[in-house]
């Protein structure tokens, strides 16, 4: 440490620099509570069951840079690098954030808790199940992220389920940079490859049907 200190403080600040993982996945999670409105004697337990959750606080189990808790010199250098993200809700907390290298995973969180960062995501990975509440009213959020260069999703559900035959499906990126991860087996597939399987098991499924119809 000692011949550290001894070189040059321009070197030392790139020797910082390269401690900066340019594939570090940030775990967000977001607190909220349930705020019913119980004007005009309304139920409670109804009211309960239509209210709207409110964000409370975004926090982060991914742990900070190592550099920024190293040393004064460390973190001053690898704090210009970073920002404090994701402060809204009515007890703002931060989470550290390099828009420009970090995949951002949300899990099954709410799109629009993204708030003013979701234009500024690069690399954006959540967990969903396809669903008519998905195409509806989860899938225009997407396109809040105007500047994502790759998608990955979890899914919890069959291949066929994102079926993009009919291309109904919104993609904030090119599909070539789409992929999805199998959340039970954990395998990683293009979004081409999702696709193929798709075409084959239906193929198989006209195939079949028109072997029983010839019997």
């Amino acid at each position: 440490m000692k011949n550290f200190c001894k070189l040059p403080s321009e070197l030392r600040s790139q020797i910082w620099l390269l401690t900066i993982d340019p594939h570090r996945t940030v775990q967000v999670r977001f607190e909220f509570v349930l705020l019913p409105d119980l004007s005009d004697g309304a139920d409670f337990f109804e009211a309960i069951w239509d209210a709207p959750p409110a964000l409370v606080y975004a926090t982060s189990p991914t742990p900070v840079p190592a550099a920024l808790h190293t040393c004064r010199e460390a973190r001053h250098v690898v704090a210009q690098k970073y920002e404090r993200a994701f402060t809204g809700g009515t007890e703002p907390r931060y989470v550290w954030v390099n828009f420009d290298l970090d995949t951002i995973s949300i899990g099954k969180s709410r799109f629009t808790w993204m708030g003013p960062e979701a234009p500024r995501i690069r690399w954006l990975k959540f967990a969903r199940e396809m669903s008519s509440h998905y195409i509806s009213d989860e899938q225009p959020q997407l396109r809040m992220f105007t500047n994502l260069d790759e998608l990955t999703i979890v899914r919890h559900d069959a291949e066929t389920s994102w079926d993009d035959s009919d291309e109904l499906l919104y993609w904030p990126c090119p599909t070539e940079r789409v992929w999805f991860i199998n959340a039970e087996t954990d395998e990683k597939i293009s979004w081409a490859e999702n696709q193929r399987r798709c075409d084959k098991q239906w193929e198989t499924f006209v195939a079949q049907n028109e072997a029983r119809g010839s019997e």
